[in-house]
């Protein structure tokens, strides 16, 4: 079992540098201003500094404009765009990233895949108080539907812990897998011993 891993929500300088020591394969910080787990442009550019090139820097968005979003790819050297909101097929199309697009079994509309030329989905649980980062489990079996019907990359996400996530693979067959609260002690403040055991979990044959 090896599957690309992320680790989102990063929130402190502390965090992004001990999370990027454990390589895991990309690191997310959220740019939605109501998160729990919300991080200026600025402090996200000021503690990537350090990361090494071989870890994917992510912003995650919800319905940003295309100037805020141009502007943390710019300043925080972003590697991949993740939106969690309504925006629109034609956004993608102008931005210089990869692009990973949301996807909530029984929310989204079938034909989601035709609509957004994406490099991943990223399957999460809905929930109506936030568009990510509940820790709310995903409807595997509906997440493993998808991944067959679809030809572009899965990335699993919603309610992940070391403890869930060699089943939840196995089961759902996703491309690669995003946890934020199943590694930590608190909102925003991450357990780099979860960390740890999350991806030697991912990576263990």
């Amino acid at each position: 079992m090896n599957v690309f891993v992320k680790i989102c929500g990063l929130c402190t300088e502390e965090d992004v540098d001990g999370v990027a020591a454990l390589k895991p394969d990309a690191m997310g910080f959220v740019f939605w201003r109501k998160s729990k787990r919300a991080v200026s442009i600025e402090r996200a550019a000021e503690w990537s500094r350090g990361v090494p090139k071989g870890i994917a820097k992510v912003g995650v968005f919800v319905d940003a404009s295309i100037a805020e979003i141009a502007r943390a790819i710019r300043q925080v050297k972003l590697d991949i765009v993740q939106l969690h909101g309504h925006e629109p097929p034609e956004l993608v199309e102008l931005l210089p990233t990869k692009v990973w697009r949301v996807w909530r079994p029984g929310r989204e509309s079938g034909e989601l895949p035709d609509a957004y030329p994406v490099d991943a989905f990223l399957v999460d649980s809905y929930s109506s108080a936030a568009p990510g980062g509940t820790g709310q489990l995903a409807d595997w079996d509906e997440a493993r539907a998808f991944v067959k019907s679809v030809k572009t990359p899965v990335v699993l996400a919603g309610g992940l812990k070391s403890d869930n996530v060699r089943e939840a693979v196995k089961k759902v067959r996703p491309w690669g897998v995003d946890v934020s609260s199943g590694v930590e002690v608190r909102p925003g403040k991450k357990d780099l011993e979860l960390v740890r055991e999350f991806i030697k979990q991912c990576r263990k044959r």
